[in-house]
């Protein structure tokens, strides 16, 4: 006579795949507004998911996407491999040994993670790795179009500020932030698709600079240096501590992207050259999912899109100050 599954779960050797392995703790955190369920049975993952996610506020009421993590008491891998996650259709998958992997399926919402404790209670490599990927990754394929982009609000209208690496977006969205701007995110922005106020969401909470930014805001002696899971050490800081005002959500109002000048001049920026810049990172989900984030993207561009080039933090500031409030709406 077969088993029925709750005999299973007393007979181990007929579970070879762990479907019954017990995960007692579970929590359920809102990043970006938005629901994350987790279940595990190591304490470790529920602080680190603690730590990124307890301040965002219920925004909306949609299914939450799922994670499961199990820690294994078993040995760590000796070598700890880092490998760029990889997808194919809905189903994505990180793999960094024998002991620390994970998959997700995109369309679902779910993902499991099979980890060493060592790994687990390395809360940064644990974080930047495994637990911030997956869940933004599931959000983002059923709900956002991601952009790397810092972005600051004034009167309930945002302006995302793109560009490349290096063009100041974290130090121009603080600098507005300090002459009274809203903080919305200093490099990751989230468009919430199907929506026809053009919201964005942002990470307000934290921001993150490079050690150089010492230099334009003194202030930033008081912050310590982190060595990030990639090898970079950063200045990470609290927002409050910084004492900005932040906000995590606003409607969008212009697109500008930055460059490093010697003079302060704003210009138009071709919509074709901003999508390709922009479309960058839809990189993830089945054609569906991609399709939708390609759309709301475009609606997104309608926008006024403008580029500034600048030397001066001030100077650009004002200069974004200036815009007139856009009629796309």
């Amino acid at each position: 006579m077969l088993k029925t599954p709750f005999e299973w779960r007393e007979l181990p050797e007929l579970d070879p795949l762990r479907y019954f392995v017990d995960l007692p703790l579970a929590a359920t955190y809102y990043p970006m507004g938005y629901a994350v369920q987790i279940r595990t049975n190591s304490r470790d993952a529920l602080r680190a998911a603690e730590k990124l996610w307890r301040r965002y506020p219920i925004l909306s009421d949609s299914d939450p996407v799922h994670i499961r993590i199990l820690a294994s008491s078993g040995p760590a891998d000796p070598v700890r491999e880092v490998h760029p996650p990889r997808g194919q259709g809905h189903l994505l998958s990180i793999v960094h040994g024998p002991h620390d992997f994970a998959v997700a399926d995109l369309r679902s919402g779910f993902a499991f993670c099979c980890l060493s404790e060592a790994t687990v209670a390395n809360q940064s490599h644990f974080r930047y790795y495994f637990l911030e990927p997956l869940t933004y990754v599931m959000q983002a394929a059923r709900h956002f179009v991601f952009v790397h982009a810092s972005c600051v609000s004034r009167d309930g209208r945002a302006i995302l500020l793109c560009g490349d690496s290096g063009s100041g977006k974290t130090c121009l969205a603080y600098a507005c932030a300090k002459r009274g701007w809203d903080f919305l995110s200093g490099d990751a922005v989230h468009i919430v698709r199907q929506n026809h106020d053009r919201m964005v969401i942002g990470r307000p909470y934290e921001i993150r600079f490079r050690k150089s930014a010492r230099h334009l805001f003194p202030e930033l002696y008081g912050v310590s240096l982190e060595q990030r899971a990639n090898g970079v050490a950063d200045l990470e800081a609290d927002t409050s501590e910084l004492g900005i005002p932040t906000a995590l959500q606003s409607c969008a109002d212009q697109i500008v992207f930055l460059e490093r000048s010697h003079i302060t001049k704003l210009e138009s920026f071709a919509v074709n050259g901003a999508l390709r810049q922009l479309e960058k990172t839809i990189c993830f989900g089945d054609e569906e999912s991609r399709h939708e984030q390609r759309e709301s993207l475009h609606y997104f561009a309608r926008l006024p899109i403008l580029k500034l080039s600048y030397s001066d933090l001030d100077a650009a500031e004002r200069t974004l100050a200036s815009l007139p409030v856009s009629t796309s709406l």
